[in-house]
This record gives structure tokens, C-alpha cells and sequence, in this order.
């Protein structure tokens, strides 16, 4: 059994461990230290990467749109000819309509006629079919194909300004080329000539 003086020697073995122990320092690393410490033992984590950027594309949807890729050409007052600026621009276009042919079969053009304000709507109408057909006339030249091009007039209907002004009226007289898809397309420019 265990008598007084057993218990008092253990107690006395205990208090002398304690005193040689002694109380435990002060830690001298601070808070920012001990967060940079275990930061350091983190496994090293590689930087998110960003997704590649997609390369600018040239999208034709299931509606006729008209495309950067693809500049109007302007027509003078009362006239459906082509001038030098007119077909140097068709020109380029018809490079452009090629290779998006060639990259989607499926893809169709349109060549629309516009006018400006003034003139009866019949007159405008009939104004903008030539016109329209200028241009499909111009695109055949080069080879594009007579099946992929559909013409339509929209007169007076879709101007791009509304001032009765000589400035926004040369602006509304105009021949323009827009792309449609049965199938989405997306053809990246770089597929395409320069414009």
C-alpha cells in the first residue's frame, strides 16, 4: 500500500521536475513570421493560366449580316454604275467571298441595293434592284459562282442615316454584301485575304 511518505516523495519528484523544466519561453516569431513559414511549406502552386484567346473570326449565322470583312461601295445620285473606288473595293470582296466559299460551301451571298430618301418609293425600289445588280454582276467577273449570289432591293427602306443632308444622303446610297449559313461558320480571319 502506499503510505504518506510514498506520496509525499512522488509529490516532491513532481514539484522538482517542474522547477527543473521551468516555465516555457516566450516565442519569439512573430505572426507574420509563422504565416510565411507555413506558406513556405505549402506545396508550390502553379499560376491559373488564362484560356488561349480565340482567334478573330470571321461567324456567318443562319441570317443574312453584313461583315467588317465585306465594305459597302457608294453609288452617285440617280446611278447604278460602278466608279474606279466601287470596284477596286468589289474587287477585294469578291477575294474574300472566294475563301469563304471555299472554307463553307453552304455559305450564301446576298448583294442588296440601298437609295436614298429622295424619289418615290417605286422609283428607289427599282434604283436599288441595279444597283444590287451591279454588284453580282461584278462578283460573277471574278468567278464567283452565280448560285451563291441572290440580289434584293430595299429602295429607300434601311437608311444609315436620317438627315436630309448631302452628307447622309451619300451615305444611304450604297451596295452592300451580307452572308448567311445554313450551318454556323466560323472562318478565322487569317483563313481570309487581307482586305
Amino acid at each position: 500500500m502506499f503510505s504518506f511518505r510514498s506520496i509525499f516523495s512522488f509529490a516532491g519528484l513532481f514539484a522538482l521536475g517542474l522547477v527543473l523544466t521551468g516555465c516555457p519561453k516566450k516565442s519569439t516569431v512573430t505572426p507574420e513570421e509563422e504565416a510565411a513559414a507555413q506558406e513556405s511549406q505549402k506545396p508550390e502552386e502553379k499560376p491559373a493560366e488564362a484560356p488561349p484567346a480565340e482567334a478573330p473570326a470571321l461567324e456567318i449565322g443562319a441570317d443574312y449580316a453584313t461583315a467588317p470583312a465585306l465594305p459597302a461601295v457608294r453609288f452617285d445620285y440617280m446611278k447604278a454604275e460602278l466608279n474606279a473606288e466601287s470596284r477596286a473595293a468589289l474587287k477585294k470582296n469578291a477575294t474574300v467571298l472566294k475563301a469563304v466559299l471555299k472554307a463553307a460551301p453552304s455559305a450564301q451571298v446576298r448583294v442588296e441595293g440601298h437609295c436614298d430618301e429622295r424619289g418615290t418609293l417605286e422609283y428607289n425600289l427599282a434604283l436599288g434592284q441595279r444597283r444590287a445588280n451591279a454588284l453580282r454582276d461584278y462578283y460573277l467577273s471574278f468567278g464567283i459562282p452565280r448560285k451563291a449570289v441572290k440580289t434584293i432591293s430595299f429602295g429607300e427602306e434601311r437608311p444609315v442615316c436620317h438627315e436630309s443632308t448631302e452628307d447622309c444622303w451619300a451615305q444611304c446610297r450604297r451596295g452592300e454584301t451580307s452572308l448567311k449559313s445554313d450551318q454556323p461558320v466560323k472562318i478565322p480571319l487569317s483563313d481570309l485575304p487581307a482586305n
